[in-house]
C-alpha cells in the first residue's frame, strides 16, 4: 500500500527544487519556459521560505519526494496552484493523487490551477482529481471550490 504525505520546505531542498523546476518537460509546460539560473532560483527560494503568502511542500510517497506542490495566495481564500513530478515518476497517477490530496489538506480554501492548452498530462490530472475546468483557450483554469 502507497503512503503519501506532504513534507514541508526547508533550506536544504534548495538544490531539489532547482533540479525538477529545470527539468525539460517543466520548463515546456511553464508559463515563463526560460532555463532559471541557480542565483536566481536562490534568491526566489529564500523568498518563498519567508513569504506568508506561499505555502510548499514535497510529495512524498513512501518516503521517497516524487515532486513539489506550492499554493501561492491569490487572495485572502483563494491559492493558485503549482506543481510539478520529478521525471523518474511521472506516469504513476502521482500528480492526480497530489492533486486530490491538497485539495483535501486546504479544503477550507478555494484552490485555482492554470494550466496551458498544451499540457494534456496536467489537464488530465486536473480532471481526475475532481477539478471544474473552465476553458480559456490557450490556458485552462481549474477550481476546486470550499467545501464547508
Amino acid at each position: 500500500m502507497l503512503k503519501y504525505n506532504f513534507k514541508n520546505i526547508e533550506k536544504n531542498d534548495c538544490d531539489l527544487i532547482f533540479e525538477w523546476a529545470n527539468d525539460e518537460t517543466v520548463r515546456n509546460n511553464s508559463f515563463n519556459s526560460n532555463t532559471i539560473e541557480y542565483e536566481e532560483h536562490v534568491k526566489w527560494f529564500d523568498e518563498k521560505l519567508k513569504s506568508t503568502d506561499s505555502i510548499m511542500h514535497i510529495f512524498e510517497v513512501n518516503n521517497v519526494s516524487v515532486g513539489l506542490i506550492r499554493l501561492d495566495r491569490f487572495d485572502d481564500k483563494s491559492f493558485l496552484i503549482n506543481y510539478s513530478i520529478a521525471k523518474e515518476h511521472r506516469g504513476r497517477g502521482y500528480a492526480t493523487y497530489l492533486l486530490q490530496l491538497i485539495k483535501d489538506k486546504y479544503k477550507t480554501n478555494f484552490l485555482i490551477g492554470k494550466v496551458k492548452s498544451t499540457n494534456s498530462a496536467s489537464i488530465k490530472a486536473f480532471m481526475k482529481a475532481g477539478y471544474i475546468m473552465k476553458d480559456e483557450s490557450d490556458i485552462k483554469l481549474f477550481y476546486s471550490f470550499d467545501r464547508d
